[in-house]
């Protein structure tokens, strides 16, 4: 430790002892403090550029702090360090130059030439046990990020150990290790060896499941569940299993273990526990689209009424033009997937008031759903529904009903922003006095939506609607079943549902026939946002002799983690004053 000795002079006054004592105090301390205070080490990597240069400045950032007075013992270090960090990518005899700003001793600057990479001169990956005869783990061997010839990289040689790991829990060889791992380096010869002996023990396939659960949720689950005993253990089938419960929401807790202590021979357990969703569930929602406004929802859920596995769905939306109330009653189909193959009784009321609009609707439906993954859905249905309505000039009250058959299809790949998709939608609907319905005629309606890209940046978007009414007097035909076009998802640069045919005083009546097309392209700037170029076009027509209504515009695409919000400015080129309209919506593109 530095110390100071600064007598006080002799003749002086009390006082004066007094000031000059704090003063050489206060000299003591600076001293005493004068080491704590040196300058820390800092470094500035020069002949260097990308990983290399990076991995240098980490291990360098990684040392102890050293100070300024600490350089020369630190020196060793500082150079290990260096040649510690390139050795990660190969490089074993670099140069490493140490020098000092004459001006800031503390600024340590660190020249480097790294010089050649060993390259891998023999590459043995052993396979002993039955992953030896796994085409997985012959795909893996395949695969592998080092090559024979190419630079060292331990990196790379530390993520072949991990793979073959993490590859032997996904399938079931639970006692397997690695009993040789050894990178051996001759830097004078410029090459490198590498070894791993990987024993995989024996492959385990599933036992016995095991549920702990009761009666009633055994039933529900047991036909999603595709785990056979016997069948080769996949940690994927478990994931998958585990996926569908969850999707029926009908659990709080669905929880699958391999019970690996309990296995027997090579058959290792599987342990399913749930736990069932019995609260009610409230979720309450706000949004806006240009077509509707500011809509408020909400939503409540029982997702467990009785033993059966029945579950209740009640919403409400709230917008501008429209107000509707529905509830939803779904039946598993006994034996069957709950997901896939059910019942749902269906009831609602819907209040609109949008442009020439004005109608009371309430509707009773029995649905039969068959839902497939990757292939078609089809929902038969038989629907009553009532409809007092004023359209235009048109005014009624209907009571009709409504045996129908929908068929839907989506396809899709990608997340957030979809690379390649399509989807397809079908509806036929009947109605005829024979049953007790006012009017009789045949309602067809379908659509159509393809995505497609070009390269990385260029997606193209494709959609096509069609629908028709065939029967008796169209004016009897309410509202809730006629066809209007315009807006978001048809025709921008008008409004919503404003095309169609229109009475003497020029109110909308709403036509027999429509048909849409839209052709659009987005070019993908960064991973958040797209610009989009669109025309679209369609009519709502009862013969067909009206001109179709064109718009056309740009617009941007924000991904965002709930969905794409998309912005698009209009203009309706079929009309003397060229109108703009600006159109916001979220939500998928398909």
């Amino acid at each position: 430790m530095t110390g100071c000795n600064l007598p006080i002079p002799a003749g002086k006054s009390q006082p004066c002892r007094r000031v000059r004592a704090w003063l050489w105090l206060t000299l003591c301390l600076g001293c005493l403090a004068s080491p704590a205070m040196a300058a820390k080490l800092t470094y500035q990597v020069k002949g260097l550029k990308g990983d290399n240069k990076e991995n240098v400045e980490a291990y360098l950032n990684a040392l102890p702090v050293y100070q300024e007075r600490q350089y020369r013992p630190a020196r060793a270090k500082i150079i290990e360090s260096t040649e510690q960090a390139l050795q990660v990518y190969g490089y074993y005899q670099p140069k490493v130059k140490l020098s000092r700003d004459k001006k800031t001793p503390s600024k340590v600057t660190v020249t480097v030439e790294a010089g050649e990479p060993v390259l891998i001169s023999r590459l043995d990956v052993l396979l002993e046990g039955d992953a030896g005869s796994d085409e997985i783990y012959s795909e893996l061997l395949d695969k592998l990020p080092l090559k024979e010839g190419e630079p060292l990289h331990h990196g790379k040689y530390e993520s072949i150990k991990a793979d073959l790991g993490s590859l032997a829990l996904a399938r079931g060889y639970f006692n397997a290790r690695i009993s040789r791992s050894q990178v051996r380096v001759y830097p004078e010869k410029g090459t490198a060896e590498i070894y791993i002996v990987f024993r995989s023990g024996t492959r385990y396939h599933f036992g016995e499941v095991r549920y702990s659960a009761t009666p009633e949720e055994l039933r529900l689950i047991k036909p999603l569940v595709s785990i056979k005993r016997g069948d080769p253990y996949l940690a994927i089938k478990m994931a998958e299993t585990s996926q569908d419960i969850s999707s029926t929401k009908l659990f709080k807790q669905v929880d699958l273990k391999p019970l690996i202590s309990e296995a027997e021979g090579n058959q290792v357990p599987i342990q399913v526990t749930l736990a069932p969703r019995t609260q009610h569930e409230i979720e309450t929602g706000i949004g806006y689209a240009t077509d509707v406004g500011p809509r408020v929802s909400a939503t409540w859920e029982k997702p467990w009424i009785n033993r059966y596995g029945h579950r209740l769905n009640a919403t409400a939306n709230v917008s501008a033009p429209q107000a509707d109330l529905s509830f939803d009653y779904q039946i598993p189909v006994i034996g069957k997937n709950p997901l896939q193959d059910y019942y749902s009784l269906q009831a609602g009321y819907r209040y609109t008031n949008n442009n020439d609009t004005r109608s009371d609707l309430t509707t009773f439906g029995v649905h039969r759903w068959k839902r497939r993954p990757d292939a078609w859905d089809r929902d038969v249905f038989v629907r009553l529904e009532n409809e007092r309505y004023e359209q235009g000039s048109d005014a009624g009250n209907s009571l009709l009903l409504i045996p129908g058959v929908s068929w839907s299809r989506l396809r899709l790949r990608g997340n957030l922003v979809p690379d390649w998709g399509d989807r397809q939608q079908l509806t036929l609907e009947f109605s005829d006095p024979t049953w007790g319905s006012d009017i009789r005629f045949m309602r067809a309606w379908g659509r159509t939506k393809w995505l497609r890209t070009l390269g990385e940046n260029n997606r193209f978007l494709f959609r096509a609607e069609q629908g028709a009414i065939i029967g008796d007097d169209f004016s009897l035909v309410p509202p809730s079943l006629r066809f209007f076009t315009g807006g978001d998802q048809t025709v921008r640069g008008y409004g919503y549902e404003e095309i169609g045919p229109r009475d003497a005083d020029g109110k909308l009546l709403g036509g027999r026939y429509t048909t849409a097309v839209s052709g659009e392209y987005n070019y993908r700037f960064s991973d958040k946002w797209l610009g989009a170029l669109f025309v679209d076009g369609g009519t709502a027509t009862d013969d067909y002799q009206e001109a179709w209504k064109i718009g056309t515009g740009v617009g941007v695409r924000w991904v965002t983690p709930i969905g794409q919000v998309r912005l698009d400015l209009a203009v309706g080129i079929s009309e003397e004053d060229k109108p703009l309209r600006l159109h916001f919506a979220l939500g998928p593109e398909l």
